[in-house]
């Protein structure tokens, strides 16, 4: 706040002394559980996607930044990425560091296959480079805050290279380009083409993983705070992370577990578990719930200050796009409210496919994990004109323990699981939610 009359330094003056912690240990125990509660669930995407980060760039097989790493076949039950992986797309990872400055991106001409580059800042908000945000444009630089724009970027030229502005100094860059039966060789050619020119020397040094994350309070703080010291946060969460300093977050040395007093210690532990038990627990609020008994996953990679929402957008998988570029439906239930269980057999009418400019599927997981179930012959999707054994236009899909006679076959682990439908470039009828997945019906 300013006053008229007032100068910049009289209002904006940093306070001398940080913030008051309580001398009371119960005191500090409460505080530091409510904070602890706060940074798990404002911190989870950072944290995941850092952890990730780490876990991609150290060691001995360690990717080097603004390099691809492709993935040379469709995601298996063994796939460690993130979880949730589509069967649809091969994917590459990069962590384009922009510390040094913009960097190029030079496509391939990929045709009329499916592809996007998806952007993601370290809070996964997400721009996509993709036939429906830029048409045919195969050249672009990516800039970070604080970069001048570049001089021959957005000219009336098809040639010349079109701006990005990124809001993170080190950008995940996920790409998927479609993959059918037996094109793979096609692709990975496709893959080997793309570019990542940077225009200066990166300032990042690599990290070795802190431990387990979603388990271990300490090895959660400490790469929330690393990531916080790498990314930097959005200026509008100014004051959400600046009381994380009491807990160690954020300050001026980096966090350490061992300095912290017994009752911080334990506040910081009660409210990271306390925090995680509600996100595990509330999976099934990704979205919106339908007539067919789907939920329509919503506001993929634009959560504002939802960071609830988020949080458990990111703990579910990694990754998600925005609903633009792939919208999703996935269900643990059937037609009755009954939990998935692949000892039943089970039917999907799709007379009345989703309407789509690029194509669509049904992929099967596992509830427990979240990750593919080990199918014969790798049958872990259909759709229209997925990377799964059978492609269906629309008709009768059965999703159980045997195969059918006819239609279209979806295998089942012995126990529970759900179902993800994914539309790729979704059509007017779809974004606007006219249309919705008919129901899984018990036969």
């Amino acid at each position: 706040m300013r006053f008229r009359g007032q100068t910049p330094a009289e209002a904006e003056r940093a306070p001398a002394r940080p913030d008051a912690v309580p001398a009371d240990p119960e005191q500090r125990r409460a505080r530091a559980r409510t904070l602890a509660e706060l940074a798990t669930t404002y911190g989870l995407p950072a944290v995941l996607q850092h952890d990730l980060l780490r876990r991609e760039t150290w060691g001995p097989d360690a990717q080097p930044l603004s390099t691809f790493r492709h993935e040379r076949t469709v995601a298996t039950p063994a796939f460690g990425g993130f979880r949730v992986p589509n069967v649809d797309t091969l994917y590459s990872s990069a962590w384009v560091d922009l510390t040094g400055g913009p960097v190029d991106v030079t496509l391939p001409d990929v045709g009329a296959r499916y592809y996007t580059l998806q952007l993601l800042d370290a809070f996964s908000g997400t721009t996509n480079i993709s036939r429906r945000t830029v048409g045919d444009a195969r050249r672009f630089t990516l800039v970070p805050p604080g970069s001048p724009w570049p001089d021959d970027a957005d000219g009336d030229d098809p040639g010349t290279r079109l701006a990005v502005a990124v809001d993170s100094r080190v950008m995940w860059v996920l790409m998927r380009i479609q993959v059918g039966h037996d094109d793979l060789a096609t692709v990975r050619a496709l893959q080997d083409e793309v570019r990542l020119e940077p225009h200066g020397r990166s300032t990042v040094a690599p990290e070795q993983p802190a431990g387990a994350v979603e388990e271990d309070p300490a090895a959660f703080m400490e790469t929330l705070d690393a990531a916080l010291r790498l990314q930097g946060h959005p200026v509008a969460d100014d004051a959400l992370v600046a009381q994380l300093r009491s807990i160690g977050i954020g300050g001026t040395e980096p966090f350490d577990a061992a300095s912290l007093d017994e009752a911080t210690a334990q506040g910081l532990a009660e409210g990271f578990a306390a925090a995680m038990e509600v996100v595990s627990a509330n999976r099934a609020l990704l979205g919106t719930p339908t007539p067919g008994g789907w939920t329509r996953v919503a506001d993929k990679g634009r959560h504002g200050h939802r960071h609830l929402n988020r949080a458990i957008m990111n703990f579910v998988g990694l990754g998600a796009n925005v609903v633009d570029e792939n919208t999703s439906f996935n269900t643990y239930v059937d037609a009755d409210g009954q939990p998935l269980d692949g000892r039943r057999a089970y039917e999907i009418d799709l007379d009345d496919a989703p309407d789509c400019e690029a194509f669509w599927s049904i992929t099967l997981y596992e509830a427990a994990t979240g990750m593919l179930y080990d199918a014969p012959e790798r049958r872990h999707s259909v759709g229209s004109a997925s990377g799964g054994r059978t492609d269906v236009a629309a008709g009768r899909i059965v999703v159980g323990p045997d195969a059918p006679g006819s239609g279209a076959w979806l295998p089942t682990p012995a126990g529970p699981f759900f179902l993800v439908l994914r539309i790729y470039v979704p059509g007017p009828q779809v974004v606007a939610g006219a249309w919705t997945p008919p129901p899984v019906r018990p036969r």
